[in-house]
């Protein structure tokens, strides 16, 4: 399960957010996981350490995900295949309606366009699934040997790249502050993210809370996942043991549905972009520090508590919706 191929070169940072903090009381940091790494940054690299690897080692050469067309899972995976010198093939479907005129050649359409996608359209209505396995079995036919990426990178190979990076927050945190964080707070959307953080501070047996933002599912789903995803991690990591996991999942900031703009989450890109030059995206990370400056307001997180910010990635997309913003 460690067995990895390298696609992030170090630990992405954690930075102190002064500005913000002195805005909204508590004191903030920020785990940028927006940085680094190859096809323009992101969580899903963490996710993808592990699952290429898992590819490489079944002999694999072409890599086939599922997404839409401005998909970070998709633009990641582009990125990471350029860079290990393997085939890839992204499935698309519309699942975000059009934002703008250009909203379909900009942002991560266009950066997988530069690095010449392999991409395949198909209708809304089709099953992703049935779909990439007709693809995998031309691909197979051709004397090639396809891989089935997980849908957001959220399986327990995935997900244990974000294990790695709660162990990393816990190192580094220690450095700053010679605690653990009060709170972390993530975009939850497949939920592997969110799982391995939960898994990695209960492991660690940190006080440390996990609070997660849905910005896809608006129903319980997405907990029953990530509860399913932890509980795997712990079972690999500490087999036969008595973990306590400490997490919350919200789903009342998903607005509209997914890759759909939210007023507070806009809100939340321009305080950022003002306060600390750092650019949240519209679809994960904007709704998710709405809903932490929410928590501040409803006392739900104090004044004296401190939080890290994980930064999921997603820059590409503030272009691709332009026309939001101020």
């Amino acid at each position: 399960m460690n067995n990895k191929v390298k696609l992030l070169n170090r630990q992405s940072s954690l930075e102190f957010l002064p500005n913000l903090s002195n805005k909204l009381g508590p004191k903030i940091y920020i785990k940028r996981d927006d940085e680094g790494g190859r096809g323009g940054g992101g969580n899903k690299l963490r996710k993808y350490e592990r699952i290429i690897a898992d590819a490489i080692n079944r002999k694999a050469d072409t890599l086939i995900i599922a997404g839409h067309f401005q998909s970070n899972a998709a633009r990641s995976l582009v990125g990471a295949s350029c860079q290990l010198g393997l085939k890839s093939i992204v499935v698309c479907k519309e699942m975000i309606s059009e934002q703008n005129p250009t909203f379909n050649q900009n942002g991560n359409a266009l950066l997988m366009k530069l690095m010449n996608a392999n991409i395949i359209t198909i209708k809304p209505e089709d099953d992703f699934q049935i779909e990439m396995k007709k693809i995998a079995d031309k691909v197979n036919k051709k004397g090639n040997k396809a891989y089935l990426i997980p849908f957001g990178g959220s399986n327990l190979l995935g997900s244990l790249g974000y294990f790695d990076c709660a162990n990393e927050i816990i190192e580094q945190f220690k450095k700053v502050e010679g605690t653990n964080p009060d709170y972390v707070i993530t975009p939850t959307g497949s939920g592997g993210t969110m799982a391995g953080l939960v898994a990695g501070f209960a492991i660690a047996k940190t006080s440390t809370k996990v609070i997660g933002f849905s910005v896809l599912h608006k129903d319980n789903i997405i907990e029953n996942t990530v509860n399913k995803l932890t509980n795997e991690i712990i079972e690999n990591i500490k087999p036969k043991t008595n973990i306590i996991t400490d997490f919350e999942l919200n789903t009342k900031f998903v607005g509209e549905g997914y890759g759909a703009p939210t007023k507070n989450g806009t809100k939340a890109i321009n305080l950022l972009a003002e306060l600390e030059g750092i650019f949240l995206c519209p679809v994960y990370t904007s709704k998710a520090m709405a809903g932490l400056i929410k928590y501040i307001e409803e006392k739900k997180i104090k004044k004296d508590e401190k939080i890290v910010f994980v930064h999921t990635g997603g820059m590409p997309l503030v272009h691709a919706y332009y026309n939001q913003y101020k």
